[in-house]
Parts: structure tokens; sequence; C-alpha cells
């Protein structure tokens, strides 16, 4: 072949390459852009671990939960960061702990420098909203990257009734409240239609139906099963059917925190049986309410777009040791559902003991975003695609909120109540079943799990323990150090 005859080939070649990449330009600007997943978030109050079948409750009426955790990744050993609303809340948005973003106590408004997962969420098509209950101040107002706010409280706020008074108000219900407001009582003995648990459902529906073209981040802050125990369910489950194991019919010892004694929680007139029936009712009401949400997910066609968190902000006593409330470290306080459904991952159930902490992280990498260094969780996709070979211990904290105390027993002084209320805990929970709460001013604690899950023997004063007593203490300092804790622990 000539030098012309290979130009011209040379010539013909490019053209046709021209002509395929041209094509194939035209192809890529037709196809649409990926979309990113949705995120919806379910956060309920005072929902215990043991709530759902997927947790091994066989009798309790949850069938949508169920079904989620069949579909879900399900963590069996899920803690809090605190066990009390404002502390774990500030803490699964900010994935920080409680002394480091501020929010120690109950009421404490999550300050505007702290950043939530939506804003850090860098994709500006996405659509954010927040309904239900917040507790994080400005309870009724949009903020901290929620484009858009839907209340269902009063009692957080002295501004104007909250979305769902002025829903009760369009109902013609008469308000028992101050400036048009509903008592939690009240609302406690209205049909499920007319629930709080049936509203934040309705407007959940909504604002998935109108952002169903867009990325959307969804949070939803169910009040139930928290307190008044009553609701329209009561009478779902028979509470002769209830078995609870002898620590619900014990008194707490005297060799356990004095802070678990100086303040009163509420009480109950019914029988712990069925206490737990109610407590129930309350819970299979949310369930009603997540299965019609996940319902409308799946008519729309976003099922497979959406990633979907279930989880609580903490758990309740409800009556073992005596104990009513939450605030404590025991595991019915402490620990909590948690599941996450992934579109692409079928599910399974994970026993690793992980933290709330872990969920900013987690979720940012599952929206494709990056992880910032001031987040002290870090994500669970390690646990989850099963390439972790270890993982590390579960730490918790309290610290104090009470600025007096209620109720000294006999047998301790008023200066030792006192002392005790404004003690500091840390806690470790090992994945070994080890569990210490280490108080700065009161009794400690020393549990092992494994051989002790109901927490009823303290070793914390054991003389076989002391190795791993101060190992667990180590543990703790390496903790503290790391993440700038200040609590000084001199026992």
């Amino acid at each position: 072949m000539n030098l012309q005859s290979l130009m011209a080939a040379k010539r013909s070649v490019m053209k046709n390459l021209s002509l395929v990449f041209l094509i194939l330009m035209v192809y890529a600007c037709q196809q649409p852009e990926k979309r990113k997943k949705n995120l919806l978030f379910i956060l309920t109050d005072e929902q215990r671990y043991d709530t759902s079948a997927p947790y091994g409750n066989q009798l309790i009426k949850t069938p949508n939960l169920n079904k989620l955790g069949e579909e879900s990744i399900v963590f069996l050993n899920a803690y809090v960061t605190q066990p009390v609303c404002s502390p774990a809340r500030a803490s699964i948005l900010t994935g920080q702990y409680p002394h480091t973003h501020g929010v120690t106590t109950n009421n404490i408004p999550l300050d505007e420098s702290i950043k939530t997962l939506p804003e850090y969420a860098t994709n500006s098509d996405y659509k954010t909203g927040y309904i239900g209950k917040w507790h994080l101040g400005r309870e009724t107002e949009p903020w901290h990257g929620f484009e858009s706010r839907i209340s269902i409280e009063d009692i957080y706020t002295t501004n104007d009734p909250s979305d769902y008074s002025k829903f009760l108000l369009n109902e013609g219900y008469t308000p028992d409240g101050k400036s048009n407001t509903f008592s939690r009582d009240f609302v406690s003995n209205l049909p499920f239609e007319h629930s709080k648990t049936k509203f934040v459902e309705a407007k959940a529906i909504e604002f998935i139906e109108e952002n169903q073209q867009d990325p959307f981040i969804l949070y939803l802050g169910f009040l139930e099963p928290h307190s008044p125990n009553n609701g329209p369910f009561n009478d779902l489950h028979d509470p002769s059917l209830i078995t609870l194991d002898s620590t619900y019919y014990m008194d707490t010892p005297h060799d356990y925190p004095l802070r678990y004694f100086v303040k009163k929680s509420y009480s109950y007139d019914d029988s712990t049986q069925a206490v737990f029936a109610k407590y129930w009712g309350l819970v299979h009401q949310v369930d009603r309410s997540v299965g019609a949400i996940l319902q409308r997910l799946k008519e729309l066609g976003l099922e497979e777009e959406t990633i979907v968190v279930f989880t609580s902000e903490h758990g309740k006593m409800m009556r073992k040791f005596g104990l009513t409330g939450k605030t404590v470290m025991y595991e019915p306080s402490s620990r909590i559902p948690l599941m996450i459904r992934i579109p692409g991952y079928e599910g399974k159930v994970i026993d690793t003991r992980v933290s709330q902490i872990e969920l900013v992280p987690t979720l940012l990498g599952l929206l494709g975003e990056s992880i910032p260094s001031v987040i002290q969780g870090k994500s669970l996709m390690p646990l989850i695609d099963g390439t972790a070979k270890e993982w590390r211990p579960v730490f918790m904290e309290w610290n104090p909120w009470q600025t007096g105390i209620t109720d000294c027993p006999e047998w301790a002084t008023e200066e030792d109540c006192i002392k005790a209320s404004q003690s500091m805990t840390r806690s470790i929970v090992t994945q070994d079943g080890w569990k210490l709460n280490w108080s700065s001013g009161d009794r400690s604690q020393l549990f092992d799990l494994k051989n002790d899950p109901y927490e009823v023997i303290n070793l914390y004063d054991d003389e076989e323990y002391r190795d791993k007593l101060s190992s667990l203490k180590e543990q703790i300092r390496d903790w503290q150090q790391k993440h700038n804790d200040q609590v000084n622990f001199n026992n």
C-alpha cells in the first residue's frame, strides 16, 4: 500500500472514531443522571430493644417492624450514647458524644455551630424535612438543615401551639392545656385516627408524595411508646401471656448507685404485666404507622431508592428493680432497636455491640457524602459488608441534670443523695460482654453480661476481678483522652 492509500485509511479511521465518540456523547447526555438515595429515618421514644420479633419477642403484635427486620440489617446489641432524650437525639443527628455537642441534659438547644447530618449533605437537590418530636430547642421552627418542620409537642416551647395541636383544634377538640394546647394525658385517650402517631404518618406520606421526584432526607420523631402508658390499643395484648424475669419483682439492691434512688419516676397503678400490655399497645400503634409509610414508599416506586433507619432514642425500665423510667445504665434503658434497610443489601442479623454514634458516618457514606473529622463515630459498613475483623467497645455517658433530689432513701444521708445526683458516669460495654459503669461520685457497677444478662450481680468490689476492672478503666481513660472528655475519676 502506498503512502497516499495509508493516509486515506488513517483519515477514514479517525472519521469513524470521531463518529463513535459523538454517538457515545449523545447517548450519555440522553441518560438520566443517577439519582441519589433518599433517607427515611424513623425515631421512636422510650422503645426498648425487646419489642419486635427480630429481637426475640414473638408475642408483641408488630407485623410491619417484623417485616422491616427481615429486609434490614438488624443490630441486636445497639446502645445509646446517653440514656435520656435530648443528649441521645443530638448524638443521633450529629455523630458526636453529648460532652462534645454540648447537649448533656434535657431541654438544652443544640448549638447552631454544631452540624447535623442534613447540614453535612452537600447535594443541594435534597429536600429535607423533620416531622414530630425534636426536643433540641426551637421545637416548631425549621433549622439545623431541615427546610420544613412539622411539630407535635407543646411542652418544650412557649410559642404558638404545635402543628398537631392546631390539627386537634380544627377537629373540634377543646384544649386542656394553656394557649390552645393539649396535654399528653388528654391525647393518650384519643382514637388512633387522631393520635400523634397517625398525624406523623399522614404528614410523612404528604412529604414523600410532594418530593417523590427529588432526593429527600426525612426524619420522623414519634413520641410513642413514651409515657403516659395509655393508648387506643391498651387491650390488644393479653397480660396473662406476658412472662417476666425475676428482676421485675426485685427492689434495687443497696449496693447499686444511689443516684437510681434519688429521682422518683412516674408510677403505675396496674400490675407489671398489665403495664407491659399497654406499653406493647403503644409499640403496635407505631408499627401501624410505620407500615403505612413504608407501603406508600413502595407504591410510589421509591422502595429501592430509599435507605430506611428504625431506632429509638433510649429504652425504659418498666419496673425492673423497681425502676420505671430511663436515665440509668441498665440494658432495658440504654439498649435500643436498630434496623437499617439498604437498597441492594439482603437482610441479616449482626450481634456485634454497636453505638448510635456510628449512625451519622454510616448514613453519610451510604448517601455518597464525605465524613468530616469532627464526627466521632465510624461507619458500620465494615460490619455490614462482613469485612470487619474486630470492633471497638461501646461507650456511654451520663451527665447530671437534676437540680435537686426528690427522694432520698432512709438508709442514706441527704448529703450523699445530693452528691450522687450530681455525679457523672462513663460506661464501657466490651464485645465479650463486660460492662463497667464508672461513677465520679457514686457507687460504680461491673457486670459480666455473658453470665449475668439481667445485671443482678455487681462485681465492682470483688477482688477476683481487680485486673479486669483496671483494664476497663484504662479503656475509658483512653476514650476520654481521644474525645477530650474532662470528667475526673478518683476512685
